[in-house]
């Protein structure tokens, strides 16, 4: 190894040491986290094909499934690869979520250290990610997987770009495309990387200019005397008439942004998949029912509060319901922002990082800003994870020529920097209490927002789920009182009411949520459930039929449809609604059975005997599997095989008469047989 790598990593090894022990500390109690009844259930808890952990129809499934209204394959592979090597507890996922964050936290010190070669502003960087408690969200949120996973492709991406603006050549710019392809794939906020690219090459890589050197920026302070750091300003000063004179020699903008072509065309691929997969899900709220006017002015005041709630992070929540924002808090935001942007421009050639900061939030932060609307919420915490890497940077960089101007001595930085990483860490640690069940944490959102529905609503989930139903239901109403459209508080409500037996309830709210979205799928299988039980198969048939008719069609919708078909007399269409089920729930044995009850009508037998065995290698206390297992198996003869059945069907259920009456037959059977 040569000697000033072995340096190198030699220096940089106490800021990983310290990222990856101080991140343990802070974040470790997640360890013993519960799931969220926020999204956490769909991702994960109630996903059957994601609990199944890594097959090859579950593979198929990420790559081709817009459940969730997005489209990101590699965070549903992630999930399935910690439930095959860990199991469903929600311990393991929240732990994997931590080790990602301490990884891009580790990533984003060594490519700011390799980009600008100041280590101790790139290890304050990184710090201030692996701390803020901003992030919280991110890390502490299962369902936010997206974020951390992601980020790694991100910070990979800018990593190999360094090498390639080092040493241009095909495999290292194909690596950088690659890392970009992987983290569009893990969540599509990462359309906005060609522009950060872009801004690499403007600072700190200088790319622009072809007089000025790329590699490596000035030494921090602590590596260097007070005396030097005053010579190598006045060298500064003599040498920016040189840079005027070589203004000719900047390399065109368009040659950097051609570079970029194959980047921007996968970033438009991804966004139009994104808009579109959001769009059939229904998470795309419309202009009619928000204007561009309300959106906008969101979008400003929002640009301006993500600021402020980096620098003073209090109450936080994991949804802030839609505001409505008076004209003067949106114009004296505008005139922040506009501000702090004609400061920036004013001082670009000085101080670039500025620049390249600012633009870095501006940009990274759009995609999300609002002006196209997913859901409810006016912002959200998670969406800062990678915005705040800019605003983080031009502080770093800022202090530093600010403490040199103002001949502060040398310590001065660096307490102030350990001061604000306390803080941080007590805050973090603090706020991530928070996420330590859904109680403690929609509790604690309704106690720093106001009118939060959605919080009202989870809460009553985290009621009914504990079987605290009552409670639940005041919660449920409340939500409704807020947001009288919140469909998900009319199913979820209805699905409390049919737990404490009140079906009429229940229907009810199923019809309610229907009114918002008649196309709402689990609304309609609960509602087509209730139809089934009471036995009228034309209204189950009705709404199951919905059900399928959606983007992610629900298996249980078309093992209701089989079963409807059943009731109906019509077994045709009932085995092919049955078999689809299947692909959605191959290890559901019930789906088995009705199959193999199919096929006994129709005569086939073999086919019949397949589905009963798969049923009962499923579930084997199934009795009823067992029994017609028997029954199928003595159509063809062998005896010797159907009488365990019968023994163990009778065995489980001793008062199963059927069972009971079918061994005795089949043992006269095996001795009449045997006889002769």
């Amino acid at each position: 190894m040569p000697r000033s790598a072995a340096t190198r990593i030699r220096h940089d090894l106490p800021v990983i040491l310290f990222l990856v022990i101080a991140t343990a500390l802070v974040y470790g109690q997640v360890w013993d986290f519960d799931f969220i009844h926020y999204d956490d259930p769909h991702y994960v808890r109630d996903n059957v094909i994601v609990q199944n952990g890594l097959t090859w129809q579950g593979v198929r499934w990420a790559f081709t499934t817009t459940a969730m209204a997005n489209w990101h394959p590699l965070t549903w592979l992630s999930y399935m690869l910690d439930c095959q090597l860990f199991g469903p507890s929600p311990g393991a996922h929240h732990l994997v979520n931590v080790l990602f964050h301490g990884i891009n936290s580790i990533l984003l010190f060594l490519v700011l250290q390799r980009m600008t070669g100041a280590r101790w502003r790139s290890a304050f960087v990184a710090a201030l990610f692996a701390f803020h408690p901003l992030h919280v969200e991110s890390v502490a949120w299962i369902a936010e997987r997206k974020d951390v996973l992601s980020t790694i492709f991100l910070l990979l991406s800018m990593g190999a770009y360094v090498l390639y603006s080092e040493r241009r050549d095909l495999k290292r710019y194909l690596l950088v495309l690659f890392f970009f392809s992987l983290g569009l794939m893990a969540k599509s906020m990462l359309v906005t990387l060609p522009v950060i690219l872009l801004l690499m090459d403007y600072w700190p890589l200088k790319r622009f200019s072809v007089a000025q050197p790329q590699m490596p920026a000035r030494p921090d302070p602590i590596e260097e005397s007070k005396g030097k750091r005053r010579r190598r300003g006045r060298t500064e000063q003599k040498r920016q008439p040189q840079e005027a004179k070589e203004k000719d020699q900047t390399r065109p903008f368009l040659l950097m942004a051609a570079e970029k072509i194959p980047f921007f065309v996968l970033s438009a691929l991804i966004g139009m998949i994104a808009i579109y997969t959001q769009q059939r899900g229904g998470a795309v709220v419309s202009f009619t029912q928000l204007p561009i006017a309300e959106r906008i002015g969101n979008a400003i005041v929002s640009y301006t509060l993500y600021l402020w709630k980096m620098i003073w992070p209090s109450g936080l929540a994991v949804f802030y319901p839609f505001p409505s924002w008076s004209s003067l808090e949106i114009l004296a935001s505008a005139a922040l922002l506009t501000a702090i942007s004609a400061g920036v421009l004013r001082g670009r050639r000085r101080f670039p990082y500025l620049m390249f900061g600012w633009l870095w939030y501006l940009l990274t932060l759009l995609p999300v800003i609002g002006l196209i609307k997913l859901g409810d919420a006016g912002m959200a915490d998670r969406y800062s994870y990678i915005t705040l890497i800019g605003p983080f940077i031009a502080l770093a960089w800022g202090a530093r020529d600010l403490a040199e101007r103002l001949s502060l001595p040398r310590f001065t930085l660096p307490a102030v920097a350990g001061v604000v990483l306390g803080a941080c860490m007590i805050v973090t640690y603090v706020q991530l209490g928070h996420w330590r069940d859904s109680f403690t944490l929609f509790t604690h959102a309704l106690k720093v927002t106001e009118k939060n529905f959605l919080a009202h609503s989870s809460l009553a989930n985290a009621f009914v789920d504990a079987g605290r139903t009552e409670e639940g239901l005041s919660h449920f109403d409340r939500a409704i009182e807020i947001a009288p459209r919140l469909m998900v508080a009319h199913y979820n409500r209805g699905i409390a009411m049919n737990k404490l037996g009140r079906t009429e309830e229940a229907m009810m709210s199923f019809r309610r949520a229907l009114e918002v979205d008649p196309g709402y799928p689990d609304a309609n299988v609960e509602l087509a459930s209730l139809y089934l039980q009471r036995g009228d198969a034309d209204g189950a048939i009705l709404h199951f039929g919905r059900a399928i008719r959606t983007t992610e069609p629900k298996p249980k919708a078309y093992a209701g449809l089989a079963e409807a078909y059943i009731l109906k007399g019509r077994p045709d269409e009932a085995l092919s609604y049955s078999l689809q089920a299947l692909e959605g729930q191959p290890a559901n044995a019930k789906l088995h059975y009705n199959i193999a009850s199919i096929y006994i009508h129709k005569g086939r037998i073999d086919e019949a005997i397949r589905h009963f065995q798969e049923a009962v290698r499923l579930s084997p206390d199934y009795a009823k599997a067992h029994n017609n297992l028997g029954s199928a198996l003595m159509l063809k003869g062998r005896l010797d095989e159907a009488i365990p059945h019968f023994r163990e069907a009778v065995r489980i259920d001793p008062d199963y008469k059927m069972a009971r009456e079918n061994l005795i037959d089949a043992q006269a059977r095996q001795k009449k047989t045997s006889g002769r």
